[in-house]
């Protein structure tokens, strides 16, 4: 079961001819902060109305305040990483956040 979860850039990396794509996904913390589940698909912005539109476009634009993450391969299927330092992916957890 996730702690919380945010909004993250994760670049897709083609294969053969397919080309590289960034794209905005949500994705799932555990209580200490690492990625532990994201969404299969990228997210796009919605709303009811034209203000939930803009509402939910600027809470999707905090994506690009944190490191690019990938997917890659490991011992035990697969896990998001930094695309700069190589390290697991994390996220400091929300103030007031316990076990």
């Amino acid at each position: 079961m996730s702690a919380f979860w945010n909004f993250r850039v994760i670049k897709c990396e083609g294969q053969g001819d397919e080309e590289t794509l960034f794209q905005i996904h949500e994705v799932e913390y555990n209580i200490n902060g690492r990625a532990v589940n994201w969404s299969e698909t990228s997210v796009a912005p919605f709303g009811r109305t034209l203000e939930e539109l803009k509402e939910d476009t600027q809470r999707q634009q905090s994506a690009f305040e944190k490191p690019v993450l990938k997917v890659v391969r490991k011992a035990r299927g697969y896990e998001l990483v930094d695309i700069e330092t190589g390290e697991d992916a994390f996220a400091q957890p929300p103030a007031g956040l316990t076990e």
